[in-house]
């Protein structure tokens, strides 16, 4: 990647900001399900030309992601307000990553529910998390370092008005933080 960038504007607030996640628009698949996994172009590539050249082509994943036949994501409704993102540095200096950890709330003690934790609790999966605010697609897992539920807990609280939900946290290493996915957005068609 050239070191002489030009900078014109990074960052910046919108004229009503507003922070979060779109609660219906929680998308995961397991990375068995996929033909091919785009990903972000390199700082480093035996090639110049396929390098990223921007900083914007180091923190978007450019291109389709691909599923066989009969496959795509499936869509999780979350609790609205209830999925955030945070991507901590991990290792040592010269040697950092980023760890993406995505944490939502499911709604419900259905058997269906039940299962899918059951189901996913060993798979590795890339997801999709679209920003409320901007509409970028966040996307957590690779084909390198699929995200895994790092964290999942069902509560049914003693209280007639308490909690009853799953919680989920799927989690992934990546040299960035959660890059925005820009491809084609494949779903599973629902029997």
């Amino acid at each position: 990647m050239p070191q002489d960038i030009f900078i014109e504007k990074i960052g910046g607030l919108s004229c009503e900001p507003i922070s979060g996640f779109v609660a219906s628009e929680l998308r995961i698949a397991p990375v068995e399900w996929f033909t091919n996994i785009a990903k972000p172009k390199p700082m480093c590539a035996e090639l110049p030309a396929d390098e990223a050249a921007t900083f914007k082509e180091l923190g978007e994943v450019d291109g389709d992601h691909t599923f066989v036949s009969g496959k795509g994501f499936m869509k999780l409704n979350a609790l609205i307000e209830t999925t955030g993102l945070s991507s901590p540095f991990i290792g040592n200096k010269q040697r950092r990553l980023f760890e993406n950890k995505l944490n939502t709330i499911i709604a419900g003690s259905s058997a269906e529910l039940i299962g899918f934790a059951r189901w996913a609790k060993n798979k590795g999966f890339i997801v999709l998390a679209v920003e409320a605010e901007s509409g970028n697609q966040r996307q957590i897992g690779s084909l390198s370092i699929p995200a895994t539920i790092t964290e999942g807990e069902e509560t049914i609280a003693p209280e007639l008005e308490g909690d009853n939900a799953f919680s989920f946290t799927f989690a992934d290493k990546n040299v960035s933080p959660a890059p925005i996915y820009t491809g084609l957005v494949t779903d599973i068609v629902v029997q």
